[in-house]
């Protein structure tokens, strides 16, 4: 599997494509967890769209992190999503 630059483009991209149709959140997930997701996506188009604002407002993130937490599977996905907002935040 060939390794993907990780850049603003690209992630300007993946947001574009799922805004666009193009894409799509794959797999069965509750509902809770794919309207979070589909918010945080929108929340991303925001600042593709209007990059001064400069951060996703926090209640997406606590949207998305708060539909996740109920269901182990995501456990570890959840651990990593706080992980790179603590980092985010030591960063700032």
């Amino acid at each position: 599997m060939e390794d993907k630059k990780i850049t603003k483009e690209y992630y300007d991209k993946l947001i574009n494509d799922y805004i666009d149709g193009k894409t799509s959140i794959k797999g069965d997930h509750p509902e809770e967890v794919k309207t979070a997701i589909d918010s945080f996506f929108h929340a991303g188009k925001m600042l593709v769209d209007h990059p001064e604002v400069g951060v996703i407002p926090p209640e997406y993130v606590e949207k998305l992190l708060a539909s996740l937490a109920p269901y182990p599977q995501y456990h570890e996905l959840l651990i990593d999503l706080i992980h790179i907002l603590q980092t985010g935040e030591e960063n700032r």
